[in-house]
């Protein structure tokens, strides 16, 4: 019984960590009043998204039915959460396609709705936070909108499909409290499934990013999570490694904030990039913190 209560206050932690980091996205992609037929969130009856979710050590799968149209701006949905096998619960949505935003039946408090967004959407095009990339997804080559949000506490990548406004990945790792103790978690919501995405994005002709780190890197990043080389060592090697345009990182020119001691998560970060566990972008993250805060100076 321990065991359960444990996991599944875990998983609370964690849900609520990944929903302040999610508060925040709405600073990076600012939504535009373009509509897509008749609509600003392009879904239509018979619609469905199915995400993966990995929380911790739990893992569930939460899937979106567009139903019926209720008027010419609302449209039900049915949202079904699997934690497992024999629990499945159900909720129905009703979800306003013109403001984007989604309440419970019988109740009346809204929310963003976070796994589609009006299209076109509006981002700043100076921010290093957000960048194009071209992603794959079921085999199709779509254009995607990525941004990375990082604090002392943790990073959040989030990449949405430019032509759709689907989510298609969110990627957490940082710090909660766990029973009073900090731990480090890590956290995803991966899209697996949908019938809206099923050709190539229609502007595929896009630079990946502008991330640029050699293979070897990979080492130093090990050798650094292992307690083999210091913080300092880390942080005069990646400067240099920066300043030299040996390893290209989008960062403003000019950091805010004072020197401070790492975050734990960064490290764990290194680590776990060192094995292929995250991606760059995840890496880079924590890079971008660290040259925010001048700890990393370029």
């Amino acid at each position: 019984m321990a065991k359960f209560l444990v996991k599944d206050m875990l998983t609370s932690i964690i849900m609520l960590t990944f929903a302040l980091f999610l508060f925040q996205i709405g600073n990076a992609f600012a939504e535009q009043n373009i509509t897509c037929q008749s609509h600003d969130v392009c879904v239509h009856p018979g619609d469905h998204l199915k995400y993966q979710i990995h929380l911790g050590v739990v893992n569930s799968s939460q899937t979106y039915h567009f139903g019926d149209m209720i008027d010419n701006d609302n449209i039900n949905v049915i949202e079904q959460y699997n934690i497992d096998q024999n629990k499945t619960e159900n909720n129905t949505l009703i979800l306003n396609l013109k403001t984007g935003f989604v309440r419970v039946q019988q109740n009346s408090t809204t929310a963003p709705f976070l796994a589609i967004l009006p299209t076109p959407i509006e981002y700043n095009k100076t921010s290093t936070t957000v960048s194009t990339q071209l992603v794959e997804f079921n085999g199709f080559k779509r254009t995607a909108l990525v941004t990375i949000q990082t604090s002392v506490n943790g990073s959040l990548r989030v990449q949405y499909d430019t032509q759709t406004g689907i989510l298609l990945n969110e990627h957490f790792v940082g710090i909660t409290n766990l029973l009073g103790r900090p731990v480090i978690v890590e956290s995803s919501n991966n899209l697996v499934e949908t019938n809206i995405i099923n050709s190539d994005s229609s502007d595929t002709a896009i630079s990946n990013s502008s991330i640029s780190i050699p293979n070897w890197v990979k080492n130093n990043a090990r050798w650094w999570a292992e307690g083999s080389m210091d913080d300092s060592e880390f942080v005069k090697g990646i400067q240099y490694l920066i300043s030299n345009g040996i390893m290209q990182v989008p960062h403003d020119s000019s950091p805010s904030g004072t020197s401070q001691p790492i975050p734990s998560w960064i490290k764990s970060n290194a680590g776990w990039w060192a094995e292929g566990k995250i991606s760059d972008s995840d890496f880079v993250a924590g890079i971008q913190y660290l040259i925010s805060v001048g700890i990393i100076r370029v």
